[in-house]
């Protein structure tokens, strides 16, 4: 595997905040969505923090399946 560039490993951090950002927005409109129905605060933590999990764990392994299904061929 070739060395990571300092310009490329910028720009993944980049990625990853933006990843970390739009994580914690999908966590927050799940969580108030919760406590609209008139759940527990408890209830919108998890629900809210279960959304935070799957959006940013999504967010990671996406790209690297499309960088090896395009290496792949």
């Amino acid at each position: 595997m070739p060395e990571p560039t300092p310009s490329s490993a910028r720009t993944w951090r980049l990625w990853l905040a933006l990843y970390l950002a739009w994580s914690v927005v999908a966590g927050l409109v799940v969580a108030l969505l919760v406590l609209r129905t008139g759940a527990a605060a408890t209830d919108a933590v998890l629900a809210g923090g279960g959304a935070f999990a799957t959006a940013f764990g999504l967010f990671l392994a996406v790209p690297a399946t499309v960088r090896e299904l395009k290496r792949m061929g």
